[in-house]
């Protein structure tokens, strides 16, 4: 394979390449068996929030692992049900419970350590089953044949971030449905000052970019980032407000109103107010800007947009996820996110299928109690649930109401 300098590498060419990081903390994944005996006959598992991969949850039910050593409180669950429990840990993970877990690709668990799990109506004690998961990326089969890869392959996958981080022999696992994303644990996402929701780079011999003689070209670009805002005068800022009115068409009213809630995040307390900048070496090239309502425990998305040469490559999708990770990882109680659909440069329509894809929901006209935002545009709200027991009735809604109208 011919390879080149990471950071001449086209990161702009097709959206192919990207990757969204997905960090994985401790975790186990039950057999039917143990299932029952830790939670009791008939129990199943309960859906705390659904993951990137196609019927994979995160459960409400947790439990404790114990090794030699020490215990673990509380461990999330993954769903569904497999045939044999596994446990996934970091190398940081296994010190205080004094297990020595191999490195393993998930579901080769022979020879490895055992632990005890206990569960509110059991205990089980493992012979086997505690692993390090090595670093996989989920990939789907179509992206996987645009790429020549097939399951089980090898791939170089490169984080840009605060520091540059490539993750060599990284397993290709094919997926029909969900989303593309790269899975590592905790320590590794620490070395690479990763989080869930990153984007990273798979680095392979299609990426290379040659012009029509066969010659490999020079191109020099960085990752794809996303920076929060909380100074109007910082550069990555500016620019993004920028964008609001020379691509998005707002006016230089909203702009303002976007200034004064950074500098006075008091006066809308104790909701709060956010910005991300999407960025590409000094290049912004798109926006979000939205609120955390802690009275209702969801979030409501005011803008997001990204300039038109970075659209149909799945870029605004992963805008989207940030904002939702960004979100977990501030507010770990949020139930929904409400987004906000208004009739500007962009056809209404337009934006309802992009969110409708990423799996937001409209909201029934009933709920609402005004026609019109403040600023009289015309508009539609819609809902993305983050937990499987978000909110959405009337006396919900009417306070999410009332507080949008209090924060525009």
């Amino acid at each position: 394979m011919v390879m080149s300098d990471p950071n001449k590498v086209d990161f702009k060419c097709d959206k192919k390449w990207l990757v969204m990081v997905g960090v994985s903390r401790a975790h186990v994944h039950l057999s039917q068996e143990h299932m029952a005996m830790l939670f009791g006959q008939g129990s199943q598992l309960t859906v705390l929030r659904d993951l990137g991969q196609a019927g994979q949850f995160a459960a409400k039910e947790t439990l404790n692992i114990v090794g030699p050593k020490g215990a673990l409180q509380k461990v999330r669950i993954i769903g569904p049900v497999r045939s044999e429990t596994q446990v996934e840990l970091s190398r940081t993970d296994t010190f205080p419970l004094g297990i020595n877990a191999p490195l393993r690709d998930s579901g080769n668990l022979e020879g490895t350590p055992g632990a005890v799990l206990i569960g509110p109506k059991g205990v089980v004690v493992l012979d086997h089953g505690c692993i390090i998961a090595k670093a996989h990326v989920h990939m789907l089969t179509k992206n996987a044949k645009m790429l020549n890869l097939t399951d089980s392959d090898k791939v170089s996958i490169l984080v840009k971030g605060e520091k540059s981080v490539c993750y060599h022999d990284v397993t290709v696992r094919l997926v029909n449905g969900g989303i593309t994303e790269f899975h590592i644990d905790t320590d590794e996402a620490n070395a690479a000052f990763a989080d869930t929701g990153d984007m990273a780079m798979i680095i392979h011999e299609e990426i290379i970019v040659r012009d029509n003689c066969g010659n490999l070209l020079e191109v020099d670009t960085d990752n794809i980032k996303f920076v929060e805002g909380t100074d109007p005068t910082n550069f990555y800022t500016q620019e993004g407000i920028r964008l609001m009115g020379s691509v998005f068409e707002y006016p230089v009213s909203v702009q303002e109103q976007i200034k004064e809630k950074l500098l006075n995040p008091g006066a809308i307390a104790p909701n709060k107010y956010y910005l991300l900048t999407a960025m590409e070496s000094n290049n912004v090239f798109g926006i979000a800007c939205f609120y955390w309502m802690p009275n209702v425990k969801m979030a409501y998305l005011e803008h997001l947009g990204i300039s038109p040469e970075y659209k149909d490559r799945g870029i605004g999708g992963f805008l989207f996820r940030r904002v939702r990770t960004f979100l977990e990882k501030n507010h770990p109680d949020i139930e929904g996110i409400l987004l906000e659909i208004r009739k500007n440069k962009e056809p209404l329509d337009d934006r309802k299928q992009f969110f409708l894809d990423l799996g937001a929901i409209p909201i029934d006209k009933e709920f609402y109690f005004e026609k019109r935002t403040n600023v009289g545009e015309e508009f539609s709200l819609m809902f993305k649930p983050e937990t499987s027991n978000a909110r959405l009735d009337t006396a919900t809604m009417k306070a999410a109401w009332q507080t949008i109208s209090e924060i525009l």
